[in-house]
């Protein structure tokens, strides 16, 4: 992004010069071709260089070149997980730790697996990627983690419970 910023910059200064600057010599940065050139590379390049160093690898210019344009997973609360649990067409996954587990899980979960696990990767290769899945955890964070790591893999029918088990109001099983 530096180069793009540096030539960006380069040309804009160069037009500025040639358009715009100033010919009666007072004016230290415009009046000099050169110079006028290497300051406009300089803001180029910083200006370019902040703007994609603020930015996550899918911000900016991920959504300015349609990087975004296509949702992984969908966000869901509580209220619309409901009928899902007992819906033979989606597979609920709980990501937990097997200690949150045994701390009590949402009833009609049907699979749990450990998402700080070593091989949750593997274990999650294993699902068959046709089918229909919601995930969540205690917050809604390692589900919506899990959910990318998913839709990296070839799922494309996804569900995250936004909040996790915290926003919860339904049945808690504990075994």
């Amino acid at each position: 992004m530096t180069y793009i910023g540096i030539i960006v910059g380069g040309v804009a200064g160069f037009l500025y010069w040639k358009f715009v600057g100033c010919t009666s010599g007072a004016c230290p940065l415009t009046s000099n071709k050169f110079i006028s050139i290497a300051y406009g590379a300089l803001l180029g390049s910083l200006l370019l260089s902040t703007v994609a160093g603020s930015t996550t690898k899918q911000g900016f210019f991920g959504k300015l070149f349609g990087k975004d344009s296509v949702k992984t997973f969908i966000n869901i609360n509580a209220e619309e997980l409901k009928p899902m649990i007992n819906d033979p067409g989606f597979v609920v996954i709980d990501v937990r730790t097997p200690g949150e587990w045994k701390s009590g899980y949402i009833s009609g979960t049907d699979k749990f697996i450990d998402f700080h696990s070593s091989d949750f990767e593997n274990q999650i290769r294993e699902l068959d990627n046709s089918k229909a899945y919601v995930i969540y955890c205690r917050s809604g964070n390692r589900s919506a983690k899990a959910c990318e790591i998913m839709s990296k893999n070839g799922f494309t029918n996804l569900r995250n419970l936004s909040g996790g088990i915290n926003k919860w109001d339904g049945e808690i099983k504990k075994d």
